[in-house]
């Protein structure tokens, strides 16, 4: 049985022992490798950006950590162990366990892999995809999703708030930036109750200025780019990307996870 002890995306007892919990419902079943070495794997690969096949000989086959990396990702199994941590984070702050507002924006990146269908950005120039992604008001990820950068943003802004109203159904109020005025403000308010606010940058304003709460999406973007496996889009499936993401979200929250 194979256990990382020595890098840096290894977990501490206390994490492990909560995901074990959450993720696998304690599950003691004996496995050529362990639960706990293939998930720190999927870390490893995320952190470091290796390909799956340059996976370190002393983890565990890079066969066998993609196949837990879709199986856990398409049973629901990250999106499961996301809800409980950010409620539960959100407790230990003083705030209440599930959100009411929420922050969506969307980034374009750039290709990394010549059999992605990659789409154009004609906005801000970008060849690739475009992760669109609505935060709580410390940054958490609530929803995401993965499509061509050509989309515009306004017609990526339902899916992910389809997301959000089927998992956090307490937030009631979105705030955006101008990239999303139109029918798509009415058609979101008519399909999942959720007022959007156009947070708007007054006429005369140089330079950045942010916006109250609504800043912290770009933060999160900020967060994202630290890990190398998503510097770039290197996935081949929107549904990989997407998965990618819910592995850094998992890896930012661990962070508040009491040892």
């Amino acid at each position: 049985m194979h256990k990382i002890s020595f890098y840096q995306t290894h977990l501490t007892e206390g994490q492990w022992s909560y995901i074990n919990k959450v993720f696998f419902e304690n599950d003691c079943r004996h496995r050529k490798y362990s639960l706990r070495s293939i998930f720190e794997a999927v870390l490893y690969l995320l952190v470091s950006g290796c390909q799956w096949r340059m996976l370190p000989h002393d983890l565990p086959k890079w066969q066998t950590v993609y196949w837990y990396f879709h199986k856990w990702g398409s049973e629901g199994y990250l999106n499961h162990c996301i809800e409980k941590l950010v409620m539960k984070i959100r407790r230990k702050r003083k705030q209440s366990a599930t959100p009411s507002v929420m922050a969506l924006d969307a980034q374009s990146v750039k290709w990394g892999n010549r059999q992605i269908d990659n789409g154009f950005d004609a906005n801000k120039k970008v060849k690739g995809i475009k992760r669109n992604i609505a935060v709580d008001r410390n940054g958490f990820i609530l929803g995401r999703y993965v499509s061509s950068a050509g989309i515009h943003d306004s017609r990526l802004a339902s899916p992910v708030c389809e997301q959000v109203s089927d998992a956090w159904p307490s937030v009631r109020k979105g705030l955006v930036d101008r990239g999303y005025r139109g029918e798509v403000i009415k058609n979101i308010k008519r399909d999942f109750n959720i007022d959007i606010e156009v947070c708007s940058t007054p006429n005369g304003t140089n330079g950045f200025t942010p916006k109250p709460l609504r800043w912290v999406v770009e933060r999160t973007f900020s967060w994202l780019d630290g890990f190398r496996r998503l510097a770039r889009n290197y996935e081949i499936s929107d549904a990989s990307a997407e998965e990618m993401i819910d592995f850094a979200t998992l890896k930012l929250l661990f962070n508040h996870v009491e040892h």
